[in-house]
């Protein structure tokens, strides 16, 4: 089984002006790697964030879609490099952002667990301020997991 969260899956300061370039640079790595075609992910993250937008609250927001695009559950973390607009439940612009992503068949359930897990662990300011100092993708990844796998159990 492939992993669901790997040091490729990591972006930081990414350049980005707003969700669409979020999802654009998300979905686009997502091809590389071979979890999802570009154009279909793009499409199906905008689609969810039309139908009810995905920020939280002190920057952080979970965008995420399950689509016939996607070929296995994956999950990304992007740290922009300015804050961008974003509906949210505290008004305030977002900068960290956990993309998850899932097959339409049968990526449901670990979709949810994932999703799940990850708020939670967002509920969690040490967690939170963990992430967004975090120096480099390796330490993004091994902290993620680390509280991922404890919700989880």
């Amino acid at each position: 089984m492939q992993k669901v969260f790997t040091q490729d899956q990591v972006l930081l300061n990414l350049d980005a002006a707003n969700a669409e370039d979020v999802f654009r640079a998300v979905a686009d790595r997502a091809q590389d790697l071979g979890i999802a075609s570009a154009d279909g992910a793009y499409q199906g993250l905008l689609e969810r964030e039309r139908e009810v937008a995905t920020g939280l609250m002190d920057g952080y927001a979970i965008p995420h879609t399950k689509c016939s695009a996607v070929g296995r559950a994956a999950m990304f973390y992007v740290r922009t490099a300015a804050p961008l607009a974003w509906q949210t439940m505290d008004d305030k612009p977002v900068q960290h952002l956990f993309v998850l992503m899932a097959p339409d068949a049968n990526g449901g359930e670990e979709h949810l667990k994932l999703l799940s897990a990850l708020a939670t662990c967002l509920l969690e300011d040490e967690f939170k301020n963990a992430v967004a100092t975090a120096a480099t993708a390796d330490d993004v990844v091994s902290l993620v997991l680390e509280h991922i796998e404890k919700e989880c159990e």
